[in-house]
Order: C-alpha cells, then sequence, then structure tokens
C-alpha cells in the first residue's frame, strides 16, 4: 500500500542512496550545497534512462530539494559552513594517534587543575550584523554606529578543572598609558608592542607573571598545552618549565579547531558576547572604541560568561579528549582513510575526496622553512631537548644534547678552517647553511663569549647579528621585496607578510607617504601580492607610527 498524498519521484532506495552519498561527501569536508544535490539527482537520472515529468529536463526544483530535507531531516540539516584551510584539512588519524600516544604519557597521574591550556585571540571594534526590519522595498538596511577595524590581542589561559586564569592584553602601541590599564579583569595584565601581536618577549613576560605565579601555588607537576608557533617557546621558557616542573606540550600542526580546547569550545560564546556587550556601550556613546574604554568593555564581557563559562571550559578539554583522555574524540571528528567503498559510495568517489582532501601522499605536506620548533606532539619538553638538526629546530628526547652549542662552534672553526680571507660576503656565503638554520640573536651572544679569541668567528657573529632581520620572517613582519622591471632592473618595495605558505610569502605593500617625509602608508586600494623567499631582501625594523604613517630603521 502506497502513503496517502502526493507521491514521491524517487524510490525510497534510491534516496536513502542518495542521502549515503551527501553524508559521504560532507564527512570528507566536501558539503554538498543545494545545486549539487539537484544536479546530482539528474545525474542519476540521465544514467538510467529515467525521464520524471514534474522535473525540467530531469532537474529538480527547489520545491523538491525543501520536502526532501524535511523527509530525511533526522540525517540531513542545512547549516552555514565554515571554511578551513587545506593544511588544516590535512590533518590525519595517524597524526591525531600520536599525538594521543605521546599525551597518554605526558598527562598520566596529572590532576586537572594542573593542565592548562593558552591561546591568544582578537577583539575587533565591530559588533556585527543583526537582522532588522525596513521597507519592502529597500535594497540596504543601514543601521547608523561608529566601528573600525581596529583589534586588540588578549592572551586567554584556562584549566581542566575550569578555571580561567587573568587575562594578558596587548595593545597596538609604541607607548603605554595608565587610563589604558583601569578598570579591567581582576588580575589582568596589560602591554603593547609595534604591531598589536605576541612577540617572544611579551610571551617571555606572559609566562612570568601569570602562569608561574599560577602554578607556584599548586602541588605535582604542571602541563601546558598549546600551539607551537615560533614566539611561543624559547630557552628562557623551557628553562624556567625546568625550575617549576612544568611540562610543556605541544599541539599538532593545523589541528587547533579540533585539539585546543579554546577554540573549540570557548572563544566562540566569549565573542557573542563581546559583541552584545560592545554594541550596548556604543549605543550610549559614540565613536570608536578607545584603549581607555577597552579593560571595561571586556571586564563585562567576561562577567557575562560567567554563569555558563565553567561548563564551557571544562566542555573544551572533554570535546579535544585532553581530560579525560579519550582520543576517539577527536578522531570521530575526521574521515576514515581506510573506509571501504560500497555499492552505494563507489571506490573511484572515495579515492577522489581522500586525494583532495590529504593529497597524492596520503597526508604527508612538505614544510617549507620556517622559524619553528618541530617538537613531537603531546610530548613535553625540557631545557636538555632543544638541539638543532639540518635547517629546522629539532626537540628530541635525548640525553647526548649537552655539547649541542660546542657542535656549533666547532661548525664555525671547521668552515674556516685554512682560510684567512675575512671578506665579508665570502663569510657568509662559507657559513650560510648556519645562519639561516633560525638560530636565535641569544645564541649568538652565546657563541660569542667563547669564542672571544677567535677573530673570524667574531666578525661571522657581528655579521650575522646585522642580518637576523633577514634571515626569519613571520606574519605581519615589514620587509624590504625586490621585483625584477621588465628591463631586466631591480626595483625595491616596502611590504608587510600577511601570509606564510613554504617558500611562498604575501605581502600587503605600502607607499610613500606624501603628507610625512621619510614615512611609508598603506594606500587606500590593497596592493598585495606573492613573493617567494628569494625577493625578500631584508626585515625592517619599525621605529615610528604616526596615524597609519610608519618609518623604519
Amino acid at each position: 500500500m502506497k502513503k496517502w498524498g502526493g507521491q514521491i519521484s524517487l524510490t525510497s532506495d534510491e534516496e536513502e542512496a542518495i542521502v549515503s552519498t551527501i553524508l559521504y561527501a560532507a564527512d570528507w569536508g566536501y558539503p554538498f550545497e543545494s545545486v549539487d544535490v539537484r544536479l546530482l539527482v539528474k545525474s542519476y537520472l540521465d544514467r538510467q534512462g529515467k525521464k520524471i515529468k514534474k522535473f525540467n529536463k530531469n532537474l529538480p526544483g527547489h520545491e523538491w530539494y525543501n520536502l526532501f530535507i524535511k523527509r530525511h531531516s533526522s540525517l540531513l540539516k542545512p547549516r552555514l559552513a565554515e571554511n578551513i584551510k587545506r593544511s588544516r584539512a590535512a590533518v590525519s588519524r595517524t597524526v591525531i594517534n600520536a599525538y594521543f600516544d605521546n599525551l597518554a604519557v605526558t598527562l598520566e597521574n596529572i590532576p586537572p587543575q594542573n593542565i592548562v591550556n593558552y591561546d591568544e585571540t582578537n577583539f575587533i571594534d565591530d559588533p556585527g550584523r543583526t537582522k532588522v526590519l525596513i521597507r519592502k522595498n529597500a535594497k540596504h538596511a543601514d543601521s547608523i554606529m561608529d566601528s573600525s577595524k581596529s583589534a586588540t590581542s588578549v592572551m586567554f589561559c584556562v584549566d581542566a578543572s575550569g578555571g580561567m586564569l587573568p587575562p594578558y592584553v596587548v595593545y597596538k602601541s609604541l607607548q603605554m598609558w595608565e587610563p589604558w590599564t583601569l578598570g579591567g579583569p581582576d588580575g589582568c595584565r596589560y602591554n603593547r608592542s609595534p604591531s598589536g601581536w605576541f612577540d617572544q618577549s611579551i610571551f617571555e613576560d606572559w609566562f612570568q607573571t601569570i602562569i608561574i605565579p599560577h602554578f607556584r601555588r599548586l602541588e605535582g607537576t604542571k602541563v601546558v598545552i598549546g600551539d607551537n608557533l615560533a614566539s611561543h617557546i624559547s630557552v628562557n621558557i623551557v628553562k624556567l618549565c625546568k625550575q617549576q616542573n612544568i611540562k610543556f606540550v605541544f599541539l599538532p600542526a593545523n589541528s587547533t579547531h579540533l585539539t585546543q580546547p579554546l577554540d573549540v569550545s570557548c572563544f566562540r560564546p566569549m565573542k557573542i558576547a563581546w559583541r552584545k556587550v560592545l554594541k550596548e556601550h556604543k549605543l550610549k556613546k559614540r565613536g570608536p572604541l578607545t584603549k581607555d574604554i577597552f579593560p571595561k568593555i571586556l571586564k563585562s564581557t567576561i562577567e557575562r560568561l560567567n554563569i555558563s563559562q565553567k561548563d564551557n571550559i571544562k566542555s573544551g578539554f572533554e570535546a579535544t579528549g585532553i581530560y579525560p583522555l579519550d582520543r576517539q574524540k577527536v578522531l570521530n571528528k575526521l574521515p576514515d582513510n581506510e573506509s571501504p567503498a560500497s555499492i552505494v559510495v563507489p571506490q573511484a568517489m572515495h579515492d577522489m575526496l581522500k586525494e583532495s582532501r590529504f593529497g597524492s601522499n596520503d597526508g604527508v605536506t612538505k614544510k617549507g622553512r620556517r622559524k619553528k620548533y618541530n617538537v613531537e606532539p603531546g610530548r613535553s619538553v625540557t631545557e636538555a631537548n632543544m638541539t638543532r638538526d639540518g635547517d629546522n629546530e629539532q626537540i628530541m628526547e635525548t640525553d647526548q644534547n649537552d655539547e649541542t652549542e660546542d657542535n656549533q662552534i666547532n661548525t664555525i672553526k671547521k668552515t674556516e678552517e685554512n682560510k684567512t680571507d675575512e671578506d665579508d660576503d665570502y663569510l657568509l656565503n662559507q657559513l650560510n647553511d648556519f645562519i639561516e638554520n633560525n638560530f636565535e640573536t641569544d645564541d649568538i651572544v652565546f657563541e660569542k663569549e667563547y669564542n672571544s679569541a677567535d677573530e673570524t668567528v667574531l666578525r661571522v657573529v657581528e655579521l650575522a647579528q646585522q642580518n637576523q632581520y633577514a634571515i626569519n620572517f613571520e606574519t605581519h613582519d615589514f620587509v624590504l621585496v625586490k621585483f625584477e622591471t621588465l628591463k631586466g632592473n631591480f626595483e625595491e618595495f616596502v611590504g608587510q607578510i600577511s601570509e606564510i605558505d613554504g617558500e611562498e610569502i604575501t605581502c600587503k605593500f605600502l607607499r610613500k607617504s606624501k603628507s610625512m617625509s621619510g614615512y611609508y602608508v598603506f594606500p587606500f586600494i590593497i596592493d598585495e601580492a606573492t613573493v617567494t623567499r628569494n625577493q625578500i631582501i631584508r626585515r625592517l625594523k619599525l621605529i615610528s607610527e604616526k596615524r597609519g604613517n610608519y618609518q623604519f630603521e
């Protein structure tokens, strides 16, 4: 007996096969839009040689699509898709399993209050868009409210028991004023930098003033979990961890959307509360958000979250499988590389989706040269673990690294053996491998102390110090870039790095300021281009910023 009312155009088995195909593609990160579903049905009907009169050339209409979603509402639901980079999508189950293997050893017998996760986020001076009522024939809905593109960085840190440490605010400025620090959250600390982002010195200050005092009140081993950004780790940080019995654990690269508690469950409700508080403020006061008002707005945002904040934090640690330890919480969010094909989902489609997501090398992506410590995810770091290996910083579990600095000095001496020529270009070319191995200024000074008698080494160290800005690049750095003209000549331009992808670097370029001599300014129309590392001459040091005009050393 058929059901009463209008009959479905496809059979139940056919619709179930279509649903399975849609779900399979969504699991691999390639969800269908409404037009994709309609074209899928048309392709199926054409291949089967079927013709359905109610469909226009076998293409279902929007009404059929809406009824199809309604019939299968228990399995399908329309949602807004969030775009993620291919590097994030390439995180495989093998990487996650290796991370949890190490994490299980690191977190053994560690209480939840001793496990913390840190991350920084931006608070933008924009309350966002909301739905409003306007005239039916109006094309645009305008809401009068002052806003700007300015953003302020804030570092948050939470523990697995649901507690939150005092935040740490970084303003974009060269100076610091007292009104910028008044009326904020209890225990909050404030700093500034030319870019408004966390650099290594600011991160060290945060670690010493927020993390260390908090951990001193706790007993036993403590664990700090975060990403392995270059500015988030240094020799000084590792020494402090050793002194305070702290294990520093890195998350797998490009996996914070899966493994970082703050990203998974805390920042989204915090940004929602921020926009609501900011909108209430702007309805009372005109003008953009100023730095003296920011602490008060931040405090109101955190207070508004107090009711649900503890539960959100606990949910974040649980959803990322950190506490309680459960790797399946993360693995369930990833497609199974080895899932067998079926009659509904053919092997060809399985292989196509797998290659599209992970690449032809099964998730092994080639990494460009970056200033990063390639520590194995989930493994803690100690002072004796930091050595150099090849072109990248390696952190390894071995007790044979005590002579690392001596080996680096021997590298210099062996390179210059039997050579007395102290020409600057020659020395830099001979020691190119050593110079480009991402060493820090502190390391150079350390070597200089042990080689004071060797004039050749001293000269190389001096040159390396002068050229250190041309070695390591990070996002938001200002650089000098060269371009070849049609006549074969080279012209130099000032740019700011907006994205780094291996050897390819995207820069936004500046122009000479017409109002201030010796300064540069971003043009009204963004001038952006992708260059190679070979085109970058050096990194520029910012010495002054006035109303969007930049001056470099």
